[in-house]
């Protein structure tokens, strides 16, 4: 079976043999694993003055691990929009270290955008609502978006912006949940790494907006999101490498 996601209509995969991995990416993603850990670490046991000097390397670490996977020999649109992404992202964990609403409204809009364009790689060549199964996987994320808001004590148009966010953010493991019907084994990545995404978020809200917290949760807020954007990142590698493999 090959994997088929750049000039078809379909997403297929391919069992073929596991391609091999740069030293650079294995450099790179070694240190992004040990900054993940010193990062959680830190918060776990309230070790004051690290998380400011740590956080803006976590995505940058993990960015340069993909693309010295994917460069120079898989480059293309969807490799430079990843790029785009996770520079996004580390926009938007610095800005969430600053203090004030203007920050925090400014990186959920980084974010977005940055969400926005894993969908768009996400999305790229797949066919959607061609039965039952998918057209309820694509609607799910409209109901519980609205859900996950209802949970937030939050009002007036930064709840319209919080549920865009959310709305954008739930199709991500929903995409995952469309490789698989697809038959992709990488979707299993994109779902559980969707999905961690949105756990982390929903913790993070209930903490800024409702107060609600307890001693590891800032340390597990990191955890999660860390852990998502490892899958979301690796998967989407491996379905590149495959898509150009299979040209």
């Amino acid at each position: 079976m090959k994997i088929q996601m750049l000039n078809t209509g379909e997403v297929q995969c391919r069992e073929g043999k596991p391609i091999g991995m740069k030293k650079s990416t294995r450099i790179a993603g070694i240190v992004f694993l040990l900054l993940s850990l010193a990062e959680v670490i830190s918060l776990a046991f309230h070790i004051t003055g690290v998380n400011p000097i740590l956080k803006p390397l976590l995505i940058p670490s993990l960015a340069v691990s993909a693309l010295c996977a994917l460069l120079p020999e898989h480059g293309g649109w969807k490799t430079s929009l990843l790029a785009v992404a996770l520079a996004l992202h580390t926009a938007g964990d610095i800005l969430l270290l600053l203090d004030g609403s203007v920050f925090f409204v400014a990186g959920l809009g980084t974010f977005l955008l940055g969400h926005i364009c894993y969908l768009v790689i996400l999305f790229s060549g797949m066919g959607m609502f061609r039965d039952w199964k998918e057209t309820i996987l694509s609607l799910l994320p409209f109901v519980l978006a609205l859900m996950a808001v209802s949970l937030l004590d939050v009002k007036g148009a930064l709840r319209v912006v919080i549920t865009i966010y959310a709305l954008t953010l739930l199709f991500v493991p929903t995409a995952g949940g469309l490789w698989l019907l697809h038959g992709c084994k990488m979707g299993w990545r994109i779902l559980t790494g969707g999905l961690l995404f949105v756990v982390s978020d929903t913790m993070l809200g209930l903490n800024v907006f409702n107060g609600i917290g307890f001693s590891l949760h800032h340390a597990i807020v990191m955890c999660t999101y860390l852990a998502a954007e490892w899958l979301l990142v690796s998967g989407m590698v491996h379905q590149r490498l495959h898509d150009t493999l299979s040209h």
